[in-house]
């Protein structure tokens, strides 16, 4: 029985927007507590700990939730699947953590950076219990929010229990390793009550090109933020690490909210496409590409207008050159957006994946081609770092889109008046904003006047232009009253 999107939608909303609550309060908290050169150094080793992690993860979890998602109804298939898959996951994780433990100490083993990535090693053994996918493929979003917001709450605890001053970044990490690792092993046994492991015709060989490809296109940030940081650490400062990943964190949480619509939507989509259900998925698609427009634009001119005040009210004044850079940011995180829909909703949907690792890494060596040249030239900051992240990706969407609509031949029109609408009624927010702080003073104050005045005037403007989500939203409320 096919559980309700809207309500998969619904549980993914309210985890996400949980998610983006918690790290606003907490986060807001660990950058006033630990400072910028500390946060530095965490970011630093997390960006060299995520290069590694990359392949330990193996792209099980995005190839597990598709296929899954194909036989799903077929329970002797799920456990085989399941077993090889992570038996796989076991050995990658081991094996990569044996890489990493060497890198580690040849590398940075007389340096402070060292007992930061060792305390990020822990990672690699929890991450063997990793088996979300299985939850999301069955669209068992009910369970993974309840089970996750719980955890959190207890992880806000322990941080503010134990966080106290700039030295305690070790234990900062820890505790997010340890909450992490606890989320993955309750999943883990929830899992196993409905799949059991089968030995019987487990294989590796069918899954490695596949998921050697899904390594490659899910990762596709070692050559976008992920090379941004590493470059930023290596040849600016640890500092302006710090400036990047504030901005960065603050832009993630909040597409993390716009994001729930296509992950949600992903199970769904690939069991209509192994159906061969072409113009139901059609249909699906269009619908997503639209609500997620009338989210994602307002979300990022929003976030544009407010990212001075923001950085501020998130971090203190020591982080206020980290305006600029998130509002770079909000731009970017429109790009991430509609790249996500072509390549995860689209592309890897219809199983070519190969065609998309050529278009990621073709782009990615654009963007390493573009800070090299900004580096020569001294310009390379965490400014103008995103900003040439910001093209390669523009360079990518255009890639896709071209593939999807001469090769795929799926007639998707992302750029249409249908999607774009909601651009215009946003760009609205900029002179709003330039009045709003004409009349009002105070950062907070400030800050959330133009949340208020924008967002009252973009659900205006909705309402007079009759808009299509208004009214599928309040028929949606309208029937929940009229039933109870």
């Amino acid at each position: 029985m096919q559980k309700s999107l809207i309500k998969n939608a619904i549980y993914k909303i309210t985890l996400n927007f949980f998610n983006l609550i918690v790290p606003v309060i907490i986060g807001a908290y660990v950058y006033r507590t630990l400072g910028s050169d500390a946060i530095g150094r965490v970011k630093t080793g997390e960006t060299i700990f995520n290069y590694f992690f990359i392949f330990a993860a193996f792209g099980v979890y995005q190839y597990g939730l598709r296929e899954v998602s194909r036989i799903k109804n077929d329970k002797e298939k799920v456990n085989q699947l399941f077993t090889s898959l992570f038996t796989l996951g076991l050995l990658t994780n081991l094996v990569t953590l044996v890489i990493y433990l060497a890198v580690s100490y040849f590398g940075y083993g007389s340096k402070a950076l060292f007992a930061v990535l060792m305390v990020y090693s822990i990672n690699f053994f929890l991450n063997i219990f990793y088996v979300e996918w299985v939850n999301e493929a069955y669209e068992d979003y009910g369970f993974i929010t309840v089970k996750t917001m719980l955890i959190k709450i207890i992880y806000v605890a322990l941080l503010l229990l134990f966080v106290k001053s700039t030295d305690d970044y070790l234990i900062f990490i820890g505790l997010l390793a340890t909450t992490t690792g606890l989320n993955n092993i309750i999943s883990y046994f929830y899992v196993r009550r409905r799949v059991k492991f089968d030995f019987r015709n487990i294989s590796f060989r069918p899954h490695l090109k596949p998921l050697l490809m899904v390594v490659i296109f899910s990762n596709g940030n070692i050559l976008y933020t992920q090379l941004d940081r590493f470059m930023l650490g290596q040849f600016v400062s640890e500092r302006s690490v710090s400036y990047y990943t504030m901005a960065q964190q603050i832009a993630t949480m909040i597409n993390a909210l716009m994001l729930s619509i296509i992950q949600v939507t992903i199970p769904r989509l690939s069991f209509l496409v192994g159906g061969e259900n072409n113009e139901q998925y059609l249909t699906l698609l269009k619908k997503i590409a639209k609500v997620y427009s009338a989210l994602l634009f307002p979300a990022a001119i929003g976030l544009f207008v407010i990212a001075d005040p923001a950085v501020i009210i998130y971090g203190g004044k020591e982080f206020s050159l980290a305006g600029a850079v998130l509002s770079v940011f909000s731009i970017y995180m429109i790009t991430i957006g509609f790249e996500s829909i072509l390549s995860n909703q689209v592309i890897y949907i219809k199983q070519k994946e190969n065609i998309l690792v050529r278009l990621i890494f073709v782009c990615g060596l654009a963007n390493l081609a573009l800070k090299a040249l900004f580096l020569y030239f001294g310009i390379l900051d965490a400014k103008t770092a995103i900003l040439t992240t910001a093209v390669s990706n523009l360079l990518l969407i255009a890639s896709e889109y071209i593939y999807i609509r001469k090769y795929l031949k799926v007639p998707f029109q992302l750029l249409s008046w249908t999607n774009l609408k909601y651009l215009v009624f946003s760009l609205i927010f900029i002179p709003t904003a330039m009045a709003v702080r004409s009349v009002v003073s105070g950062t907070l104050v400030e800050t959330i006047s133009i949340i208020a005045v924008c967002g009252g005037l973009y659900v205006l403007l909705l309402l007079l232009t009759k808009d299509e989500m208004v009214t599928l939203f309040t028929a949606k409320l309208k029937g929940k009253f009229t039933r109870n």
